[in-house]
Order: structure tokens, then sequence, then C-alpha cells
């Protein structure tokens, strides 16, 4: 009896949608970054959402939009990647951040180095 009782619970565990919402809620909503260059402060609005239990995120700046790459949740670290794309190339920006409750501070790792960037939670 107790060994169907278990592996009726495996099934319903193996079967369950997987539970990220409450995972992910700590980075979900618009986020607005600001991040200090040579060439002057960029200001991005980065979006985290949840699609299909897979956290998944956008970028806008006045200029430019697109999709993050490689975005994850470890419940410390938050990870992602975007590309920028200048005179006909295109450069792999990563980012890795730590978030604490409205406020992300972070580094961005770029083909010459890294910055630090900051953003706050707008939404």
């Amino acid at each position: 009896m107790k060994q169907s009782i278990l592996i009726a619970a495996a099934v319903v565990l193996a079967l369950a949608p997987p539970a990220l919402a409450a995972d992910n809620a700590p980075v979900l909503g618009k986020w607005e970054s600001t991040t200090e260059t040579p060439q002057g402060t960029f200001e991005v609005v980065y979006e985290f959402t949840e699609v299909d239990g897979e956290l998944k995120g956008t970028w806008t700046n006045p200029r430019r939009n697109g999709d993050l790459k490689n975005v994850s949740w470890d419940g410390e670290t938050l990870k992602f990647g975007r590309e920028l794309g200048r005179g006909g190339q295109t450069f792999n920006l990563n980012f890795e951040a730590t978030v604490d409750g409205d406020s992300m501070t972070g580094k961005m790792i770029t083909p010459r180095g890294e910055r630090e960037f900051t953003a706050t939670r707008n939404e």
C-alpha cells in the first residue's frame, strides 16, 4: 500500500507544471537600468516575464529594442544576454546581477571589459 501511494505521488509531481512563478517573482516586471560608459550614461528598460514556465525578457531604449537571450534566475543571480549591433557588427553583451527587492545591481560584460549597472523596478 505504501509503495502505491509513493508511486502515485511521484507521478503527480512528475506531471505537475513547474512552479516557477514564485521562484521567478523577484525578477519579474519592468526595470529601468543605467550604465555609465566613456560615451555617457545609457538607459535601458528591461522587462522580465514568464512564458510557459520559462523566464523571458526584452530590452528597450529610445532607439532600439529586442529580446534578451539565455535569461536565468537561480534564486541569487540573474543572468541574461543581448545583442548590440553597431556599424554592421554585432556584439554580445552579458549581464549578471543580484536583486534586492526593487533594486538590481550587477555587471555588464562586453568585448571591451566590464561595466557596472543598476536598475530599479518600476512595475
